[in-house]
């Protein structure tokens, strides 16, 4: 790669980790070019020739966070199948647990800013895909029952992820609770979808989550299902 294009790429990475922090700390709606701009060490007008202006950096700043996480939990690092799904779930839920007020400030912005819920769709498409090709490699490893509609799975688990996630917005679901609650819907889910090997998997991840919950969390499946 040419040196000036390095500086580019360099300097476009600045400019989205300058727009994932000013998010996380002031919120959607108090970013400002001026602000984005201050905060990455550059002048407006390059922000605007760059990127256009104030939401679709924002988009491509979460959005770019986002894949980087997925690629953690894909085959290139030698992660597939069960594996793959798994750390998919506890990554992103980590990711809530270690950023909270990022992540309830960008959800908060879908429900309430236009500009704001393109994002939120193609943040659950891209969580969906990686889901469907992971499933898609349990069905290839054999770790799937043959009755099993893998992409009908994916959906499923996605679905049970953001279910978790809108308890926890809520405030139905401590932070501590998150990645755990996570991980015990899905494993639930999982277990009777999976195979020999697998299934046994799933079963002991439940069973380990599920022992790690607080008997507040285990209090509020009770009051939801009551």
């Amino acid at each position: 790669m040419p040196l000036g294009d390095e500086k580019r790429l360099e300097r476009r990475r600045r400019l989205l980790a300058a727009g994932r922090e000013l998010l996380g700390r002031v919120g959607y709606d108090n970013v400002t070019m001026k602000g984005l701009a201050d905060a990455a060490g550059v002048t407006a007008p390059t922000l605007y020739n760059t990127f256009g202006g104030k939401d679709e950096l924002l988009y491509e700043a979460v959005l770019e966070h986002y894949e980087m996480l997925l690629e953690e939990a894909g085959p290139a690092v030698g992660v597939r199948g069960l594996d793959r799904v798994i750390t998919i779930l506890t990554s992103t839920a980590e990711t809530m647990t270690d950023e909270p007020h990022y992540t309830r400030t960008l959800m908060e912005s879908f429900k309430s800013r236009p500009g704001a819920r393109p994002l939120g769709r193609a943040l659950r498409l891209e969580g969906l895909q990686a889901l469907i090709e992971a499933v898609e490699e349990m069905r290839s490893d054999g770790e799937l029952q043959p009755w099993v509609d893998p992409v009908l799975l994916a959906t499923l688990v996605s679905s049970v992820r953001r279910g978790v996630t809108i308890d926890w917005m809520a405030g139905r679901l401590s932070l501590e609770d998150l990645t755990d609650m996570t991980v015990v819907s899905a494993c639930f889910m999982l277990a009777g979808a999976t195979t020999g090997e697998a299934a046994e998997r799933c079963q002991r991840m439940a069973l380990e989550h599920q022992e790690r919950l607080s008997s507040e969390a285990m209090a509020t499946v009770g009051s939801e299902t009551s």
